[in-house]
């Protein structure tokens, strides 16, 4: 009779050790799963935020060269492009949850050069051909940041900690 008892005893412990392991197992598997869909959900969303500075990197990066002989830049090549222009640039700052902090700040400055560079439809290719250099540096700026976070993009939650949230609030100057 002890030894029955014994073995029933140790069979009953086995089986709840053995449930225990396993159900921790699983809920550190479903834990890393849970985790793992939304890193993937995060990194869909930041390569279609890159997919759009990538479009208006290569709507700046593309030289036009006018009658005169001055470039600029194919986003300003036609004076009534004002709208699009703008479009373009707010496409790539719509996602700035899921840009980089650094790489924001430079379409900022690049959207806060054309807005107050420019008076709407009015001027638009004089603009880009005024700002030729201003705005290649930009882009060039713009470039190496974008390659540099193409390195790191992968690496959800370092992106998360590193991203600050900031009063990036500035009031613009007047458009005469």
């Amino acid at each position: 009779m002890d030894i029955l008892a014994i073995v029933l005893s140790s069979s009953v412990v086995s089986g709840v050790v053995g449930a225990a392991v396993a159900g921790w197992f699983t809920l550190r598997s479903k834990r890393d799963e849970y985790a793992n869909a939304y890193y993937k959900m995060i990194l869909e969303r930041r390569i279609a935020a890159y997919e759009q500075v990538e479009h208006l990197i290569t709507s700046i990066k593309t030289a036009v060269v006018d009658s005169d002989q001055r470039p600029y830049h194919f986003l300003f090549s036609a004076d009534d492009g004002y709208v699009d222009a703008l479009k373009q640039v707010f496409g790539a700052m719509s996602n700035a949850l899921w840009l980089s902090d650094q790489l924001y700040d430079l379409l900022r400055e690049l959207n806060i050069l054309i807005y107050s560079g420019t008076k709407g439809n009015a001027g638009l290719i004089d603009f880009g051909k005024t700002n030729y250099v201003t705005i290649a540096e930009l882009r060039t700026n713009i470039e190496r940041v974008f390659a540099r976070d193409m390195l790191v993009l992968h690496d959800v939650p370092a992106f998360l900690k590193g991203k600050k949230p900031s009063d990036s609030y500035t009031p613009l100057a007047r458009r005469g």
